[in-house]
This record gives C-alpha cells, structure tokens and sequence, in this order.
C-alpha cells in the first residue's frame, strides 16, 4: 500500500465525520506497491441512496479541502451498481479500519 499511515489517518478522521463508522476500501493504483503516483481511489461501504451518499461525500472532500490535503482523491460507493467497478473493487483492495 502506498499510503503514510498519516494520511491514512487524516482519512479515516475525515471519513468518520463525514460518514460515520464506516468500512473503507482502497483500491486501483496504490494498492500496487510498484507503482508511482496515481490518486487516491476509495470505496465506502454504506446503504445509502445516491443523493444521501454524494451529499456526504461532498462533505468529505469538503472537509479536505479545508485542510490543504495535497492528494487528488476519487470516493465511490462499495455497493455501486457498475459491474466493473465492484468487480475492480473486490479484485484489488485493501480494508482501512475505521
């Protein structure tokens, strides 16, 4: 995993505020320890409609912009209804505690 345990305390504490006690999922790119760069690619396990999950998520980036976080960052639901997005997902994550 190529994330500092730093950051990825800033994004449970920013998750939690914006989500709640959540399960989080990493996955794409910095999964892959032999890669470089790429952004940040997050699955939040909720059971939320759609409007209820891009209001939080929208509280999520907003909280991180307030912070300066230097990470571009892409949040999508967990249980998404794109095939091959879930199918990503499940293939290659790693579970960040909340």
């Amino acid at each position: 995993m190529r994330l500092s345990q730093k950051v990825v305390n800033i994004l449970q504490e920013n998750i939690i505020k914006s989500f709640g006690n959540v399960n989080i999922y990493l996955f794409g790119s910095r999964t892959d320890d032999t890669k470089k760069g790429g952004d940040i690619d997050l699955a939040i396990d909720v059971d939320l409609s759609k409007e209820e999950f891009r209001k939080k998520k929208s509280l999520l980036l907003s909280l991180l912009t307030r912070i300066d976080f230097a990470y571009k960052i892409d949040v999508v639901n967990f249980n998404t209804k794109d095939a091959l997005l879930y199918k990503e997902i499940r293939r290659n994550h790693i579970k960040l505690n909340c």
